[in-house]
């Protein structure tokens, strides 16, 4: 004879997003009975929503839209440079590896949506060391300072690419070679005045010396107001007209 047992299981419901709980009775493989319970811990939750997440879409159960782009900015740093520095020991921030961080970054979650909810950016910042956190700030900065005094966000891609600064040409007056990030040439758009990118490069000395000769003198004729030397090596950055920001 085949004996009786009976458990609590959870399982995550596609149709309503949500871990159910249920008291199951067995013979062999056999389910006799099935019962709602609110029984379960919450670290059996939290496991079913870990089995979900390994094979839902990450947009279901990790944070996004505007209110998260803090969290989406500090994944990509942490995986550009844990990808550049291995010796650092950060985090792995794969898909897979959050799935299995869900018991500790939402560990009172019942949906998907609570898990998308969670705070992941405190979460992150919990697992580095106060070496690792200084060494991110240090080597990939939120933000990176231009000749013109001017602090301009990084972009960090989701994929393996380089870092991508936005920054008005003007503002890189004085800059004789491409910045780098963590010894990663920074991709440069560069902008015109009115912010539309004018050029696309990771050679700026190159930009400078074959590019910039016609560049200028498209962007002499479109705004008179601004300067536009000769040589932009030499010239100072401006963050307006004839302006540097202030305090730089």
């Amino acid at each position: 004879h085949l004996p009786t047992t009976e458990g609590i299981e959870v399982r995550w419901d596609p149709a309503t997003d949500r871990a159910k709980a249920e008291r199951v009775v067995r013979v062999g493989a056999i389910v006799l009975s099935r019962e709602s319970t609110d029984r379960a811990d919450d670290a059996a939750y939290t496991a079913a929503l870990t089995e979900a997440a390994t094979t839902a879409p990450p947009s279901q159960w990790l944070p996004g839209g505007r209110e998260a782009r803090s969290w989406i900015l500090l994944r990509a740093r942490v995986r550009f440079l844990g990808a550049r520095r291995p010796d650092l020991g950060l985090p792995d921030v794969s898909d897979h590896a959050l799935a299995h961080a869900i018991p500790q970054a939402a560990p009172r979650a019942r949906r998907l949506a609570d898990v998308a909810r969670a705070d992941w950016t405190g979460w992150l910042l919990g697992q580095l060391a106060w070496t690792q956190r200084e060494a991110l700030d240090t080597l990939a900065p939120e933000r990176l300072a231009v000749a013109s005094g001017s602090r301009i966000a990084v972009d960090y891609p989701e994929d393996d690419g380089p870092p991508v600064l936005a920054v008005r040409i003007q503002e890189l007056f004085g800059t004789t070679s491409t910045p780098t990030i963590a010894g990663t040439p920074v991709l440069l758009h560069l902008l015109a005045p009115n912010g539309r990118p004018q050029q696309v490069t990771d050679d700026l000395d190159g930009f400078w010396d074959r590019a910039w000769p016609e560049v200028r003198k498209d962007l002499r004729g479109r705004y008179p107001k601004h300067s536009w030397p000769e040589d932009p090596r030499a010239a100072s950055a401006e963050w307006r007209p004839g302006r540097r920001r202030p305090g730089s």
